[in-house]
């Protein structure tokens, strides 16, 4: 037999610290969507810098031996690293394999065939410019005025990109008409 509970005690509650969790988890909740955005901004950022290596065609004499790499360096981005480190692991482009390399600022960049400049260093891709077989990718609303090749933008929140064929021409590269189809904007006259 069970023993008679006695009389309940009366809860009190106290308001301040639940309200305070409530509206610590809705402000949390308001900031996973904008965290996640971020990541998967990032995230199309690396794929579409690993596909734009299928869409360009580089010198022969800057590609080394059939299975030299072809390798990107990124300057000012960690987190578009990162996501271009993970999304080139194992795969390859144009039959070669792909490297990743983390660029400082003032970094020579021999041994690149691209490099991607986040919005914080696009300013130092005018360094690189008019070097042979080197692409260069900006992020900024002004990359392409800035040296870009091709400048990653966001309209409508996607992840878009502009060309400029002609400073990649004079580079020795060729962009297929296919990705110049998929481009935003193509601006032959860019610097």
């Amino acid at each position: 037999m069970r023993a008679a509970a006695g009389p309940a005690r009366p809860r009190r509650r106290r308001v301040e610290p639940v309200l305070l969790r409530l509206l610590a988890a809705g402000g949390l909740a308001l900031l996973v969507p904008q965290v996640a955005q971020a990541q998967l901004a990032h995230e199309v950022k690396g794929a579409y810098l690993f596909k734009f290596l299928s869409y360009v065609e580089w010198p022969d004499d800057v590609l080394g031996g059939p299975h030299a790499p072809l390798v990107i360096g990124v300057l000012g981005d960690e987190e578009v690293r990162g996501a271009l480190q993970e999304i080139v692991q194992g795969r390859q482009a144009q039959g070669r394999p792909v490297e990743v390399r983390r660029l400082k600022s003032g970094d020579a960049g021999d041994g690149l065939h691209m490099i991607f400049a986040g919005r914080d260093s696009v300013q130092e891709l005018g360094r690189y410019a008019g070097r042979r077989g080197l692409l260069l990718v900006g992020d900024s609303d002004d990359g392409l005025a800035r040296g870009a090749m091709i400048n990653l933008v966001l309209a409508e929140n996607r992840v878009r990109f502009e060309v400029a064929p002609e400073p990649a021409e004079r580079a020795g590269l060729h962009i297929s008409s296919r990705m110049l189809a998929l481009a935003q904007v193509v601006r032959p006259g860019a610097s």
